[in-house]
């Protein structure tokens, strides 16, 4: 994620409630399902925000399972700190550039409105990747269609530059990882891409 975090800091307290009202609450619900989340996985939120995910994955991943959850904005923490944890689960404070977890501690990896955000995405697709155990999965998925975000973020100044990359160009982020080819799915309010990390 980009170092100054002013853009998120200040709007951390409101943030659920502008973009998340019902009708969005119930679309993400619907998203979710797709991750595929199983009781028992080891799971980790990149770039959680206000913690949005949250309680989506407490129920996906039971009480044997373990959230990990990080963001560099420490007031989107704050609001993510208020919902509801497992004794197991962590959240902190991290760079998407540099995650703080040991290699292949990971069965999914999911990073859910943010990947335009980070400033070196195959940077951050190998890192995301590093900490998947062979065979893990990373998801990465907007609620709304490549085109549709890049018009959305090109009405916010401090955001208006942050696109998700084309497919050949993602492609290339997760192959270079040491993912297999990701499946894509672009569709007017839904984005998914998902790969499976293979054998080194």
């Amino acid at each position: 994620m980009k170092k100054d975090t002013r853009f998120f800091d200040d709007r951390a307290r409101h943030w659920e409630e502008t973009c998340y009202p019902p009708p969005v609450r119930h679309r993400l619900a619907a998203l979710f399902r797709e991750f595929d989340v199983k009781p028992g996985e080891r799971v980790l939120d990149v770039g959680t925000g206000p913690g949005i995910l949250l309680p989506h994955l407490r129920l996906g991943v039971g009480e044997s399972g373990q959230i990990c959850a990080f963001d560099l904005s420490f007031e989107m923490l704050r609001s993510a700190a208020a919902k509801p944890l497992g004794p197991k689960d962590i959240l902190v404070r991290a760079d998407t550039h540099f995650i703080p977890f040991r290699d292949d501690c990971f069965d999914r990896v999911i990073c859910f409105a943010a990947f335009p955000h980070f400033e070196r995405p195959q940077r951050a697709v190998c890192e995301m990747g590093r900490v998947l155990r062979v065979g893990g999965k990373l998801i990465i998925a907007h609620l709304m269609s490549r085109e549709e975000l890049a018009r959305h973020h090109a009405t916010h100044a401090s955001v208006k530059g942050d696109h998700l990359p084309d497919h050949d160009q993602m492609k290339v982020f997760f192959r270079k990882a040491g993912f297999n080819s990701p499946h894509i799915l672009d569709v007017p309010g839904k984005y998914i891409a998902r790969g499976v990390k293979k054998t080194p």
